[in-house]
């Protein structure tokens, strides 16, 4: 049996279309835009003059185009920053939302269904297979994820993958993204963090020998001159429940600050945190912990956290 699709139409999509297009987006995100091509799409970001993040993106291209995909609520506050600077290039902007619809699929019977519903299926992680009216694209992950972008004309495709079951419940695929130690920028995080602690400077995010870009003094300053004094690490944690305002603790220190949560199929949670890292690599003991009234009343309040590994972020190339 193939696998469930999960609803991923929590998304914002821009389109950058015109002679300069590769040209304008290569000076103002940290990708390198000359990797994106119809068979390969890259993840990116774009940041401030101050090297804090605005938002991150995946880069696909399509239809002759350059498309930004990146968290609900980003899209316009993206795009008025970019239309700042594109009027002096051949390259307009315009968001293609509401033309699109997205699923994923995940787990060891997410190829078996690409393969059912397109006869073929991406290889590698940021590799794109173009399909009528949109594109497929695998995720980096132990186990096959990928994420299906297309038309929402494209009515009879659409049957079909309606057709295999398709869920709206993200529990699954905000693990996946924990595991994977990936964060994307939301209105709610817009302009708070710099790449390097979001772990942006080692996961492909940033590609160090493409060029100027906006914010680019700042960030490779940081990862060339500056040790990192926090980065994200992920957690797990049993016995309580968890959410974006418990509070990290070591003693009586709040010592780190949430960013992620999904709960795992055994009823436990995992987490992405930001933390010291003086501190984990001292592994000492961290504690989760709940105020009064913030759980349940028959599950605990503070438990005992534990530092799992996330993927060898160092051996990454900038290209995703």
């Amino acid at each position: 049996m193939a696998s469930m699709l999960t609803d991923l139409n929590n998304f914002d999509l821009i389109a950058v279309k015109g002679a300069d297009a590769a040209t304008f987006l290569q000076g103002q995100l940290t990708g390198n835009i000359d990797h994106v091509t119809p068979a390969m799409s890259i993840v990116a970001a774009y940041c401030d003059i101050n090297g804090r993040i605005i938002s991150d993106m995946r880069v696909i291209g399509m239809n002759g185009d350059l498309y930004l995909l990146c968290a609900r609520g980003m899209g316009y506050a993206l795009k008025k920053i970019l239309d700042k600077y594109i009027v002096f290039s051949k390259a307009s902007t315009s968001i293609e939302t509401s033309q699109y619809q997205r699923y994923g699929a995940y787990g060891e019977k997410a190829r078996e269904t690409l393969l059912s519903l397109f006869e073929n299926a991406p290889e590698n992680r940021g590799q794109v297979m173009q399909i009528e009216g949109g594109v497929v694209y695998r995720l980096p992950d132990a186990e096959p994820r990928y994420e299906v972008l297309i038309s929402a004309d494209q009515e009879e495709t659409i049957d079909k993958l309606e057709d295999f079951g398709v869920t709206d419940d993200l529990e699954e695929w905000e693990l996946a993204d924990v595991r994977q130690g990936i964060v994307h920028i939301t209105p709610a995080i817009q302009d708070t963090y710099t790449p390097q602690v979001l772990n942006y400077d080692l996961n492909g995010t940033i590609d160090f020998k493409k060029g100027c870009y906006t914010g680019q003094e700042i960030v490779a300053r940081m990862y060339y001159r500056a040790a990192a004094k926090k980065r994200l690490y992920r957690i797990a944690v049993n016995g309580m429940r968890v959410s974006l305002d418990t509070t990290v603790m070591h003693k009586s220190e709040v010592v780190g600050e949430i960013v992620s949560v999904a709960r795992t199929e055994n009823g436990a949670y995992e987490l992405l945190a930001i933390l010291p890292c003086e501190l984990v690599d001292q592994k000492v003991s961290l504690e989760l912990f709940n105020e009064p009234g913030d759980s349940p009343s028959d599950r605990q309040d503070k438990a005992v956290a534990k530092v799992l590994t996330l993927p060898d972020l160092a051996a990454q190339p900038p290209v995703n």
